[in-house]
């Protein structure tokens, strides 16, 4: 049996590496750079998740990192969970040195690129996400002298065009399908309170109606939103009885799944 399962996983695996012609590549991600730039610039939360689907498209992810002094985050622990739930891959940059506050953020990730370039030979391409222009002459090295391609992802208008001019590619976010961040926060809210109220059985239609309603949003696109979190298996539609008993649709908030995945503002 255990060479049975070794078998398994092992051709499993091998099918995550060599599933398509893909590139193999390591991701560098400034999360600093990701989450400040993307709350004050867009009022938004990174969408790991979003990003993750993205990256796939592009390269066979080999490994990625996550670098940033979490001392400047309001909830360190929050982050970290989130982050978590994609990779155990966190290096917290801050320094402890109350003499010597300088921020290693951009070192650390910049020394960690290029011990990469010398010792993974695998790697055919190297992902980094943030927009310090810093980081232009490590991409200059590892496509002149390490023949890797490099991609950038960076917040929207926080780029560095000489990063973005090293780069063989570059992807800016909010990402298009980010924008219904918002929305799908005005729906968790929405289901909540109402389950708080009394109604316990809010059905599709009635919580596309009162979202649009309460928030001026276009129904169409609240309706758009509803099914994405129900595709994605945020919301669970199950069939129950009224107290009527008469059968009808219902949704229901995957609340563990919501919380993991850091999706909602107010979770």
């Amino acid at each position: 049996m255990g060479r049975r399962l070794s078998f398994i996983f092992g051709r499993r695996a091998r099918g995550i590496i060599r599933n398509n012609d893909l590139p193999k590549a390591i991701a560098f991600v400034d999360y600093e750079h990701w989450f400040i730039s993307m709350e004050k610039l867009h009022g938004l939360k990174p969408d790991i998740q979003a990003w993750f689907d993205d990256l796939k498209e592009k390269c066979n992810i080999v490994e990625v990192i996550f670098f940033a002094n979490f001392t400047k985050f309001r909830d360190k622990e929050a982050e970290t969970k989130r982050i978590r739930a994609f990779t155990n891959k966190i290096i917290d940059t801050y320094n402890p040195d109350m003499y010597y506050k300088k921020d290693y953020t951009d070192f650390i990730i910049l020394d960690n690129i290029y011990q990469k370039a010398l010792t993974d030979q695998d790697a055919e391409m190297f992902i980094i996400f943030s927009g310090d222009g810093h980081f232009s002459s490590a991409a200059a090295f590892l496509r002149n002298f390490c023949n890797k391609q490099v991609g950038v992802y960076g917040v929207r208008s926080c780029i560095s065009n000489n990063l973005k001019k090293s780069a063989d590619w570059v992807v800016e976010v909010p990402l298009v399908n980010e924008g219904n961040y918002s929305i799908y926060n005005m729906i968790f809210s929405s289901l909540k309170n109402t389950m708080e109220k009394g109604s316990r059985q809010p059905t599709f239609t009635k919580t596309v109606e009162f979202v649009s309603s309460k928030y001026t949003v276009p129904t169409a696109k609240v309706r758009e939103c509803m099914i994405d979190l129900v595709n994605k298996g945020y919301l669970i539609q199950t069939m129950e009885l009224t107290r009527q008993k008469e059968n009808i649709r219902v949704i229901r908030p995957d609340w563990k799944k919501i919380n993991r995945d850091g999706i909602w503002h107010n979770a």
